[in-house]
């Protein structure tokens, strides 16, 4: 690589990597400029790395090659992305922006229906089966995998009960409050979402503590090669 040995090359991407792994942990005693100067390249070569993927992966494969291609159905449908970008720029003229609604319109639409079918598709039916496989013929019907099933759905039902507003009655001054019995249920949900949560956090930490010592160590290691 530009005339360097392997053992050059491995040098100085070590030196690069420990520069970068100094400038983001001095972060830990204030903002400084050596963690402004890694953060900012991090992010130029994030944006970069990004604007090329777009070029040549979307403007390049998914428009212009299909605009010359000489099909007309290929070439009509490359024709939509256009029009909905062009839709897109009328958003900064006063006059023009609502054009610019149908383009917003059909991203968000888009986007809310790709995200609701994988939460079904690929979150809650695969969960849901998957909590009732013990007891279907054929499954696994040894106590824990049936206490396993029943402790998941338990929770499921608690933390929905927790997030449902409209299982109220009304006080004598008109105020809406749950129904005893749902109040119980809906605190033990709470219990249920405030665990995950700490379950979660304490993950991040973990995985987080985990790549910190990897990061650690392998400065430490080509410190140690680095020295004579």
């Amino acid at each position: 690589m530009f005339g360097l040995t392997a053992g050059q090359a491995e040098l100085l991407s070590g030196a690069v990597g420990f520069f970068f792994t100094i400038a983001l942990l001095s972060y830990v005693i204030g903002d400084n400029p050596l963690y402004r100067v890694a953060l900012h390249l991090f992010i130029g070569v994030s944006v970069g790395y990004v604007a090329l993927i777009v070029w040549y992966q979307i403007v390049i494969q998914r428009v212009l090659l299909p605009l010359l291609s000489g099909n007309l159905t290929v070439m009509l449908i490359a024709v939509v992305p256009l029009i909905l970008f062009a839709f897109l720029i009328f958003k900064l003229s006063a006059t023009l922006s609502p054009l610019g609604n149908i383009s917003v319109a059909y991203l968000v639409g888009v986007g809310i229906a790709v995200a609701v079918g994988g939460a079904l598709t690929g979150t809650l039916f695969p969960q849901v089966m998957a909590s009732w496989q013990p007891i279907l013929p054929g499954g696994d019907v040894s106590p824990a995998g049936a206490a396993s099933s029943l402790i998941f759905v338990l929770a499921v039902v608690l933390t929905l009960i927790y997030f449902q507003f409209w299982l109220r009655e009304r006080t004598a001054t008109g105020d809406p409050v749950r129904l005893r019995a749902f109040e119980i249920l809906a605190s033990a949900g709470q219990g249920v979402v405030v665990v995950t949560l700490g379950v979660v956090y304490g993950g991040l930490i973990i995985s987080g503590l985990a790549v910190l010592s990897e990061r650690l160590i392998a400065v430490a290691q080509w410190a140690v090669t680095a020295l004579p």
